[in-house]
């Protein structure tokens, strides 16, 4: 995980009202996490970022991704 890295995530977190410090733990545990599932599933860690970022930017707004609509219903 890159300083540089952190911060780009951080920056989408404090555009969804977190202040500077909440914004980079969670953007810490986020690059984390995606690292650990793509070791668990040999996936891409790119990709596995990607949904975890998409899942807490609709989590924001109050939503739920597309995809996991029809679970809800």
């Amino acid at each position: 995980m890159s300083e540089n890295e952190t911060e780009q995530i951080a920056g989408i977190f404090r555009n969804l009202g977190a202040d500077q410090q909440q914004a980079i733990t969670m953007a810490s545990q986020l690059i984390k996490r995606a690292d650990q599932l793509a070791e668990e599933k040999n996936s891409n860690r790119v990709s596995e970022l990607q949904t975890l970022l998409e899942t807490a930017i609709y989590g924001a707004q109050g939503a739920l991704k597309p995809d996991k609509k029809a679970d809800s219903e």
